[in-house]
């Protein structure tokens, strides 16, 4: 009988053992948060309105302005979306994650923002050897139990792909609005990001905003827009913001427009 009891003892003492070292964390496995610049769109290069007229001459900055108006359209839009998930996962990016079993890892911290302190909760799980997910949870300080989804991914470990999906919260619903794809390449800097607008209901759903960056092409930078009223593309020079635009229903063309380093109006190169 005590042979017995000691051989069942032994062998609960090794299934406790073999599960703790089943489930150990793999520390090469741990999921490495992609930068943040694979949620954040590039608009560096449409920030400024020039003022025509300088010295009492007279400037149309037309093609540079069209492009400008359509493109901070999505730059506003976004900058209100992602205010409060982007500046959240910024500061996951400085955490060491706790390992919570079953290949998943969670950062969990506070931040505050507009002067309203948050919680935040990051879930990652190793998805295979290539790709892992993630997903984040927010909720007021004062109120942890109203925690709402901000948004949900997929991300490849080598940080060359990354997809989002962003959401609005509303009386107590995440609906998805954004969603995000990212690409790069970090041995030759090429690049490109996708924002579709996928709120169901809504006249522009579906409408996205693409952005490409090649290193080799001679406008190296391009977006394109492509909203219900129909296509804008739009190419750049990133050095001397040089660049031109096409946008068959405002110009009544199919032709480029072009801007010079000065942004302003200017004959395209033949």
């Amino acid at each position: 009988m005590k042979l017995s009891k000691i051989f069942l003892s032994l062998l609960l003492m090794s299934f406790v053992l073999l599960s703790t070292s089943c489930d150990k964390e793999k520390v090469d496995e741990r999921p490495d948060l992609p930068p943040v610049e694979s949620m954040v769109m590039d608009f560096d290069d449409f920030q400024t309105n020039p003022t025509p007229g300088t010295k009492g001459i007279d400037y149309s900055y037309t093609n540079y302005v069209h492009g400008f108006t359509n493109v901070v359209f999505w730059n506003a839009f976004t900058t209100i979306t992602l205010a409060v998930p982007v500046t959240s996962y910024g500061i996951a990016l400085q955490q060491t994650p706790e390992y919570i079993g079953d290949d998943t890892w969670e950062w969990s911290y506070d931040f505050n923002i507009r002067e309203l302190n948050y919680t935040a909760t990051l879930t990652g799980q190793r998805l295979s050897n290539e790709t892992f997910s993630m997903e984040m949870n927010i909720a007021l300080t004062s109120l942890p139990l109203l925690k709402m989804k901000y948004f949900d991914g997929v991300c490849r470990y080598d940080h060359t792909h990354a997809e989002w999906n962003l959401y609005e919260n509303a009386q107590g619903t995440s609906v998805k609005v954004l969603e995000v794809e990212w690409t790069k390449d970090f041995e030759t800097e090429d690049a490109s990001m996708k924002y579709t607008y996928v709120e169901p209901g809504m006249n522009e759903t579906d409408s996205f905003i693409f952005w490409e960056y090649d290193a080799d092409a001679a406008y190296d930078a391009s977006y394109t827009i492509d909203l219900a009223a129909g296509v804008i593309n739009i190419e750049w020079d990133t050095d001397t913001k040089a660049g031109r635009i096409m946008n068959p229903l405002f110009f009544e063309d199919s032709s480029w427009h072009c801007w010079n380093d000065l942004l302003q109006d200017t004959e395209c190169p033949g």
